[in-house]
């Protein structure tokens, strides 16, 4: 008879847990690392990469020259123009981030790889399964939703374009050319083949980011996410041991100071790859938050209020999570501490109690996440950020509403 534990699905691996980050980085040609040492780069990679380079410059270069050659209407459009630069270059900064930080990224992976829970009985222990299930449940709620959001401000303008060419009776004034983002171009997007081209490639290079975009964070939270469940798994091991009295009781606790400290020292390396990312994905966001909610407020149009609206949702589920799987770290990794006061260390002898010293002062120490050093990650943070954003809001508002003299 099979044992509980035997079933395939209790065994996901390090590889199962980052797939789908790694994979949307993958879109893009983006190798962070090998699984193994003589893996090659495939052909598909490089050509992946080949064309993310030329979508990525093609569309830069026509939003740079929009702000030479292009004109802007009215408040919402600068709004919106803000937004969009703000999504690119964040984007493109994780994923410049990722790269510099793939060696330690890999010393991460590998790592925990090590550490991972091998036996039927081990991954029970850690809860292995509930992890992963709640880490990819997470995942392919962003990717659904931020692509969606993507495919939306892809879609409506030639969409609405069509509409409204089907609907009107009079076609003299022909076709509107409507593009998802302000760029400029320097040959005639209006005629047929060359609208259908430019409009292509703004869809791709939306893809392109969100890719990076996407792929940064939800790595990010993956990689805390098992983190976490080690600290966890630890905690419970520390607080359950009940230690003989014996010189054996020291055998079991050195074997667990260096578990922490590794667990520590991942935790430690996500955050100086991250820490920069994480500073400027808050300070977008809150600039982000802030200018979305005068698009709400002062647009029109029902579809675009609904894109926009859908942008806002992506944007603070994404900050939310980080600072919701950062706040986890905080408290696992604290309660490291309060394992060892709780558990029965007064069954030992003295000599492992004068040990025990050193792994409680160590354990003061907690793992955490920080924007670039400036602050740490946790749901207060989340709540400052929303404040402050709204804050902001309220006073572009405001400015906008006045009117002059």
């Amino acid at each position: 008879m099979p044992s509980l534990f035997e079933s395939a699905e209790t065994a996901p691996t390090i590889a199962d847990f980052v797939k789908i980050p790694l994979f949307l980085l993958s879109l893009n040609g983006e190798k962070l690392f090998k699984w193994t040492p003589d893996e090659p780069p495939s052909r598909k990679q490089k050509i992946l990469l080949r064309n993310f380079c030329m979508i990525i410059l093609f569309n830069l270069i026509a939003m740079v020259l929009f702000f030479f050659f292009g004109q802007l209407e009215s408040a919402l459009d600068y709004t919106a123009l803000t937004i969009y630069w703000g999504f690119a270059l964040n984007s493109l900064m994780k994923g410049g981030t990722l790269w510099v930080g793939r060696q330690k990224l890999e010393f991460v992976i590998k790592g925990l790889m090590a550490r991972h829970p091998k036996t039927p009985e081990q991954r029970h222990a850690f809860r292995l399964v509930p992890y992963y299930k709640k880490i990819i449940a997470y995942n392919k709620y962003l990717t659904i939703w931020h692509l969606g959001t993507t495919s939306l401000f892809n879609l409506h303008p030639i969409a609405s374009s069509a509409v409204e060419y089907l609907w009107r009776k009079d076609k003299e004034h022909g076709f509107n050319y409507r593009f998802p983002f302000m760029m400029w171009y320097y040959y005639d997007e209006k005629k047929p083949i060359f609208y259908l081209l430019s409009y292509l490639m703004q869809c791709c290079g939306s893809y392109c980011v969100s890719f990076l975009f996407l792929g940064a964070d939800l790595l990010l939270i993956t990689l805390v996410h098992v983190v976490n469940m080690h600290f966890e798994y630890l905690g419970r091991y520390i607080e359950e041991f009940q230690p003989s009295g014996t010189d054996e009781d020291i055998e079991v606790l050195e074997p667990l100071v260096t578990y922490h400290l590794d667990i520590l020292g991942y935790a430690e390396r996500i955050d100086s790859t991250f820490s920069l990312s994480i500073l400027l994905n808050y300070m977008g966001s809150c600039m982000v938050l802030c200018l979305i909610g005068v698009q709400l407020v002062g647009g029109t149009e029902f579809l675009s209020v609904v894109k926009f609206l859908a942008f806002l949702i992506a944007t603070m589920v994404h900050v939310y999570f980080i600072s919701y799987f950062g706040n986890n770290l905080i408290d696992l990794s604290s309660g490291i501490s309060d394992a060892f006061y709780n558990h029965a260390w007064y069954k030992a002898n003295y000599k492992y109690m004068r040990l025990l010293v050193l792994p409680i002062a160590r354990a003061q120490r907690y793992a955490h996440l920080t924007a670039f050093q400036f602050f740490e990650i946790s749901m207060n943070s989340f709540k400052s950020l929303c404040t402050t954003s709204y804050q902001f809001f309220t006073l572009l508002r405001t400015s906008l509403e006045e009117k002059p003299n």
